[in-house]
């Protein structure tokens, strides 16, 4: 479990939680800005889509960096999206 705090809010959120919140969801597309994502059940999902699925908050409410400690804590593999160029 990881306990956190983001705009006063408090988060006790387990690995299993993760799962359940992006099990009836489609990931959007790792294009644009993003950089990081993570795979649950086979499934790429950008980091912060995760992270406000499970906390309700908007994604201008935490960072990219909230959303990877957070991951990586939860035993969460966080990878690195590859650019074509």
């Amino acid at each position: 479990m990881v306990v956190f705090t983001i705009r006063g809010k408090r988060f006790d959120i387990e690995k299993e939680d993760i799962i359940n919140a992006v099990k009836d969801v489609e990931p959007e597309p790792l294009t644009g800005r993003r950089k990081y994502y993570v795979e649950i059940n086979g499934r790429k999902y950008p980091i912060k889509q995760v992270i406000s699925l499970v906390t309700g908050l908007p994604r201008i409410a935490f960072t990219a960096m909230d959303a990877y400690r957070i991951l990586t804590k939860l035993g969460f593999e966080v990878k690195e999206i590859e650019k074509s160029g």
